[in-house]
C-alpha cells in the first residue's frame, strides 16, 4: 500500500521524466495556442474587413453587439468545455463511445438555447418600447446574430470533443478552414456587392455549415472502435455533474468578468480619453500574452484528466507539480523581459499618435506586473475549472470583481487620480492569484489523498 508521501515529487525523479512531462503538455499546448490564434484572426479580420467598407456602418452595428457575443461565448465555451471534459476522461476512464452520445446531448441543448434566446431577445424587441437609438439598433439585430451562431455552437461541441481525445491538431484542420469561409464569404458580400452588417450573419453560418460535416466524420473516426456506449443512468450522472461542476462555473465566470468591464470601463472614460485608450489597448495586448497560458492550462487539464482512472495517480501529480511550477516559471520570465520588446506596442499604437502612446508606455510600466499576475490566475482558474473545482472558481471571481468593482466606483466618487485606479487593478489581480493558488494547493492535496488510497 502506498504512502501518502510516496506521491511527492521529489528530486531524485530521473531527469529524462520531468522532460517527457512537460514535452507532453507543450505538444498539447501548442495547438491549444494556435487555436487561440487562429480565433483572433477571425475576430479582428471580419473588424479589419468591416473597417475598409465604404460605409462603417456595419462595424458600428457589430461593436454594439459585443455584450450579445460576450453572451454567445458564455455559452458556447459552457458546452464546449463540458463536451472537452467528458471526452478526456472517457478516453480511458469511461467508455469512449459515450462521447459521441454526450455531443449529441449538448449539441442539441445548444440549439435549444440559442434559439430561445434568440426568441426572448425578439419578444423584448417587439414589446418594450426603447427610446435610445442604439439600445433599440441592439435589440434589432440580436436575434438574428444569436442565431447565426446556432451552427458555431455545434461545431465548436465537436472541437471540443477532439480537444478532450488529445487530438487537437486533428480539430484544427477543420477549424482553419471555418475561418477561411467565414472571412471569405463576408469580404465578397461586403466587396463585391455592398453587403453591410448582413455579410456578417451569412459568414457566421456559412462555415460551420460546410465544416460541420468534416469534424463530425473526424470524431466519429477517432470513437471507432472504442468501448461500448456506457448504460442510461451513470451517463445521466455523469452529464449531469460536468454540467453543474464544469458548464455552470465556465457560463458563471464569462458573464461576471463580462459585468465588471461593463462598470470598469466607462469610469476609465472619465481620465481621459488617452488613458482609457491606453488601457483599451494594454487589455488587448494582455489578452494575446494571455493566450499560451490558457492553452497550458487546458493542456494540463485534459492530460490529468486522462489519467483519471486509478493506477495513474502519479502521473497526474507529475502534470500538476512539475508543470504547473515550470510553466509559471516561465511566464515570470517572459513577463520580465516583455519590456525589452516593443514590436507588438509599436504595431497597436504608432509613434505618429504621440499622446496616446505617452500614456500606453507610462501605463504599461504601471501595469506590466499583471501581465504575469493575470495570466498565472487564468492558467490555474481553467485547471481548477476543468478539474471539478468550478464552483470554487466562480466565487473566488465573483469576490473578487466585486470587490474590484466597488473600489474602482469608490476611488472614482472621490475624485481619485488614475495611479489608484491602477492600483487597485493590480491588487485585484494579486489577489485573484492568491486565491487560485490556494485552490490549486488542495487540488494537489485532494489528488495525492486519492493517490495515497
Amino acid at each position: 500500500m502506498q504512502t501518502a508521501d510516496s506521491t511527492v515529487i521529489t528530486a531524485r525523479d530521473p531527469l529524462p521524466n520531468a522532460m517527457q512531462t512537460l514535452s507532453r503538455i507543450l505538444v498539447l499546448a501548442i495547438p491549444f495556442a494556435f487555436g487561440a490564434l487562429i480565433t483572433s484572426a477571425l475576430n479582428l479580420g471580419k473588424v479589419a474587413l468591416l473597417a475598409r467598407a465604404p460605409d462603417t456602418g456595419a462595424l458600428h452595428i457589430l461593436s454594439l453587439q459585443q455584450p450579445s457575443f460576450i453572451l454567445a461565448l458564455a455559452m458556447m465555451e459552457a458546452l464546449a468545455i463540458t463536451a472537452q471534459v467528458f471526452s478526456a476522461r472517457s478516453r480511458n476512464n469511461w467508455p469512449r463511445r459515450g462521447t459521441l452520445r454526450a455531443v449529441h446531448r449538448l449539441s442539441l441543448t445548444g440549439i435549444m438555447l440559442f434559439g430561445t434566446v434568440a426568441a426572448a431577445g425578439y419578444a423584448v424587441a417587439q414589446t418594450v418600447p426603447v427610446s435610445d437609438p442604439e439600445i433599440s439598433t441592439i435589440l434589432t439585430y440580436f436575434p438574428l446574430f444569436i442565431l447565426s451562431l446556432v451552427l458555431y455552437v455545434v461545431f465548436d461541441i465537436y472541437y471540443g470533443a477532439l480537444r478532450g481525445q488529445g487530438k487537437v491538431m486533428l480539430g484544427l484542420l477543420p477549424f482553419i478552414g471555418l475561418v477561411a469561409i467565414d472571412l471569405g464569404a463576408t469580404y465578397l458580400l461586403v466587396a463585391e456587392f455592398g453587403w453591410g452588417f448582413e455579410a456578417v450573419l451569412v459568414g457566421n453560418l456559412a462555415g460551420p455549415a460546410l465544416m460541420l460535416p468534416i469534424i463530425a466524420w473526424l470524431l466519429r473516426r477517432e470513437m471507432r472502435g472504442g468501448a461500448e456506449d456506457s448504460p442510461d443512468a451513470p451517463f445521466r450522472i455523469r452529464m449531469r455533474q460536468l454540467q453543474i461542476g464544469v458548464g455552470i462555473p465556465v457560463f458563471s465566470s464569462i458573464m461576471v468578468g463580462f459585468i465588471s468591464a461593463a462598470v470598469v470601463f466607462p469610469l476609465l472614460a472619465k481620465y481621459g480619453e488617452e488613458n482609457a485608450s491606453a488601457f483599451f489597448v494594454l487589455l488587448r495586448y494582455r489578452i494575446a500574452f494571455m493566450i499560451p497560458a490558457i492553452a497550458i492550462g487546458s493542456a494540463i487539464a485534459i492530460l490529468v484528466n486522462q489519467m483519471a482512472e486509478e493506477g495513474q495517480g502519479r502521473q497526474r501529480l507529475r502534470y500538476l507539480c512539475i508543470g504547473v511550477p515550470t510553466m509559471l516559471f516561465g511566464y515570470g520570465v517572459a513577463t520580465f523581459f516583455l519590456p525589452q520588446w516593443s514590436a507588438p506596442l509599436d504595431l497597436l499604437v504608432p509613434s505618429q499618435s504621440a499622446d496616446l502612446r505617452a500614456a500606453t508606455d507610462a501605463m504599461f510600466a504601471k501595469l506590466l506586473i499583471t501581465f504575469f499576475l493575470v495570466s498565472a490566475a487564468v492558467m490555474l482558474q481553467v485547471i481548477l475549472e476543468q478539474l471539478g473545482r468550478g464552483v470554487h472558481v466562480l466565487v473566488i471571481i465573483f469576490l473578487v470583481e466585486s470587490a474590484t468593482c466597488a473600489g474602482v466606483v469608490w476611488a472614482a466618487t472621490q475624485g481619485a487620480g488614475m495611479t489608484l485606479i491602477l492600483d487597485i487593478l493590480i491588487g485585484a489581480a494579486a489577489l485573484s492569484l492568491a486565491l487560485f493558488a490556494v485552490q490549486f494547493l488542495i487540488l494537489l492535496r485532494k489528488t495525492g489523498s486519492e493517490h495515497a488510497l
